[in-house]
């Protein structure tokens, strides 16, 4: 029998949950021209969220690009990127490489592009673009968005062009923000989705009035699935396999990890694996928690153990006893820190999306199983909360 679900991976179809709202509001966005900012905390499926999202604008005859700026550890990386996303938005759209190549001359000024077959996949083909050695890394920037804007003028359609992971422009060169934002502005026919998991990073190049991009998109936050979508989800991924769970558990289920989608299949699918019934019940959700956070310790060890021993003790301190508002001197003081240490650590720990300051002034870690890692490690191993 296989485990109805999935996580980790862009999911779409039955395996995508809801979001109807949200799908409507981010299309009816992009395809009027408006280019969005999406922000939330990791792995609340941003990227599957813009899949669907690009199958209702490609139905509505909006051409789509999709770039991944995760892997584009250099300028020309970032180029090639989205000199690809350019053209395989209007390869898709004529159904034709041959074609594409015959006109992309007419529409891209400096980059050339041929088709490439590979040899390891009978039937692949994609296109390969070939930046101009002459032109500047600005030059061939815009040519990439200009050559599909020209396109689209031409053929009088829209586009809309997904760049996710795009505050790691900044980590390349920090000269890229501006002439992005440069660029960016002078293409009437394109949208922008602007995604990225370090939320922080990427709201700020936003928010701030000193930023290029500042005011650039509408800003939105993806928040959670509500607790009865979810739960309907969870009970209908379960009987499609013929195992039914109480609308109380899977409920319970979805407020363990608040509405957050991928931890919501990751739970469900260690629950899956332990079963031995056509029932799930209270003791599997919960041997479920266990194994999950077994299966996540490398994740979690990783990044606790690469925090600096301040931040590392104000993660313990806030899985122990948060959220917190006021940091007490009976809270800090076994650890030996001071009041400036302590603002410093929460500041970074801010700053790397792990701590998280509520509308009520509290702070909290973002992962709630994290939190239960921490607690738990803690629990078993007595000395982890001084470790750093």
């Amino acid at each position: 029998m296989a485990n109805p679900f999935r996580f980790g991976q862009i999911v779409s179809g039955e395996l995508f949950c809801n979001r109807k709202s949200e799908i409507s509001q981010i299309t009816d966005n992009l395809a009027g021209g408006q280019s969005i900012v999406l922000y939330s905390p990791r792995r609340y499926g941003k990227t599957s969220l813009l899949y669907a999202v690009s199958n209702g604008l490609r139905s509505n005859k909006i051409l789509v690009g999709y770039v991944d700026f995760f892997a584009c550890n250099s300028t020309e990386k970032i180029l090639l990127a989205m000199s690809r996303a350019s053209a395989k938005a209007i390869v898709d759209e004529m159904k034709s490489f041959e074609k594409f190549i015959k006109s992309a001359a007419h529409f891209f000024n400096r980059i050339r592009f041929s088709i490439r077959f590979d040899p390891n996949d009978v039937g692949s083909i994609s296109v390969l673009p070939e930046l101009s050695s002459r032109a500047t890394p600005m030059d061939n920037l815009s040519d990439a968005l200009s050559g599909l804007n020209s396109y689209l003028n031409k053929n009088n359609k829209r586009a809309a062009i997904v760049l996710d992971e795009f505050q790691q422009i900044i980590k390349v060169d920090s000269n890229l923000e501006a002439e992005f934002r440069t660029i960016i502005q002078q293409q009437d026919r394109i949208a922008f989705a602007f995604l990225g998991s370090r939320m922080h990073l990427l709201k700020e190049m936003f928010i701030n009035k000193n930023r290029p991009f500042y005011r650039a998109a509408k800003i939105m936050e993806l928040g959670p699935i509500t607790t009865d979508e979810l739960a309907k989800f969870i009970k209908k991924r379960f009987a499609k396999i013929g195992i039914s769970i109480s609308g109380q558990l899977a409920l319970r289920i979805t407020e363990r990890v608040n509405g957050h989608p991928d931890y919501a299949q990751r739970l469900c699918s260690h629950i899956f694996d332990i079963i031995e019934s056509n029932t799930v019940d209270e003791e599997n959700v919960e041997k479920g928690v266990v194994n999950m956070l077994v299966s996540l310790t490398p994740s979690f060890r990783g990044i606790f153990e690469e925090l600096p021993l301040r931040e590392s003790q104000v993660m313990t301190i806030l899985a122990e006893h948060g959220p917190i508002g006021t940091f007490t001197t009976k809270l800090i003081q076994p650890y030996e820190m001071g009041t400036p240490a302590l603002h410093k650590a929460l500041s970074n720990l801010r700053l790397k999306d792990l701590v998280f300051k509520g509308k009520d002034k509290n702070y909290f870690i973002l992962d709630p199983f994290l939190t239960e890692w921490i607690r738990m490690v803690s629990k078993d191993e007595g000395q982890f909360s001084s470790c750093g």
